[in-house]
């Protein structure tokens, strides 16, 4: 079953229309936009798993948005196929040159234009170990990510994110519902980081209820006490009413045991260069492990930075 947001950015109402409808059949969710604007606003608020974008745009050529996004946080990896009037060599390089992951001379067959998607979508989640619900970079991409910083000797934190009772969540309303929950804290996630710094901060996905993220600061109690304060208000709506008013639900735990659990937190584990230097991604992986056996023994949402020296 398809669940990827592909974004449409043409001017062309005829053949938005017809590309739309297309993929909607292919059961991809479709949203789009006629020009620059509209599309950069709707690349960073709807999160799209790829974006298709005509190089004429009215207010803008698509190779100066498709930079634009670039130096987003959000969309620096999300794949970008530009569809051009134009066939010559030297307009498919400035494509390229400006962030694109692949070029599509008009006209085209519908046909083409779903095989391209589908290979720039597997490709992207291949090359960036990336996970296949939130398509975000996996172990890999965030390994090397923490190098760079480590390498460049600059002050940065890495936050580890690790979701209190979702396996009982999960035991009690089932996996696609738990999916739900975990891409509403991808979604949380990404856009307060973005936020924070929407050049340079970081994402990926470890796995199941755990991310990472990675900002170039010391100074992260307030984006801490943002990112808790929005999942602790969208958190409850993945609930059934019934369990919302109770603030609770009844689950077996591990002993096969009914028992009532709170309702998710999130629990943040920070490990930061501040106090000492760090050298490895595995050292930085090993004080978070300790750091989180302490935020998560914590029924509510709550962070924690590591001080040691």
């Amino acid at each position: 079953m398809v669940t990827e947001k592909v974004l449409i950015i043409d001017d062309d109402d005829g053949i938005r229309s017809v590309i739309i409808d297309f993929l909607e059949e292919q059961g991809y969710k479709v949203v789009e936009a006629d020009n620059a604007k509209i599309g950069l606003e709707k690349a960073v608020s709807e999160k799209p798993d790829l974006i298709v974008l005509d190089i004429g745009l009215p207010d803008s050529d698509g190779y100066n948005l498709c930079q634009k996004m670039r130096k987003k946080a959000a969309l620096r990896y999300t794949p970008i196929i530009m569809l051009t009037a134009r066939g010559l060599e030297k307009d498919e390089l400035t494509g390229f040159r400006s962030g694109a992951d692949d070029y599509i001379t008009k006209p085209f067959k519908l046909a083409r234009l779903l095989a391209r998607i589908q290979r720039s979508i597997k490709r992207h989640d291949r090359e960036l170990n990336a996970n296949a619900l939130t398509h975000l970079p996996g172990n890999v991409v965030i390994s090397e990510e923490i190098n760079k910083r480590i390498q460049k000797k600059i002050p940065f934190s890495v936050l580890y994110f690790d979701l209190n009772h979702f396996k009982a969540f999960n035991d009690r309303y089932g996996f696609v519902r738990g999916d739900k929950a975990i891409k509403l804290t991808a979604d949380i996630l990404t856009r307060t980081l973005s936020e924070w710094d929407e050049k340079k901060s970081f994402l990926g996905h470890l796995g199941g209820d755990d991310f990472v993220g990675i900002v170039n600061t010391h100074n992260i109690k307030r984006l801490c006490q943002t990112i808790i304060r929005r999942f602790d208000e969208a958190i409850p709506n993945v609930y059934d009413v019934f369990d919302q008013k109770r603030g609770k639900i009844t689950a077996v735990n591990r002993k096969g045991r009914k028992v009532d659990f709170p309702l998710m937190g999130l629990a943040i584990a920070v490990v930061t260069n501040r106090h000492k230097q760090l050298r490895h991604p595995a050292e930085i992986s090993f004080v978070a492990s300790e750091i989180k056996k302490r935020v998560k023994s914590e029924d509510r949402s709550t962070f924690l930075v590591d001080r040691r020296t």
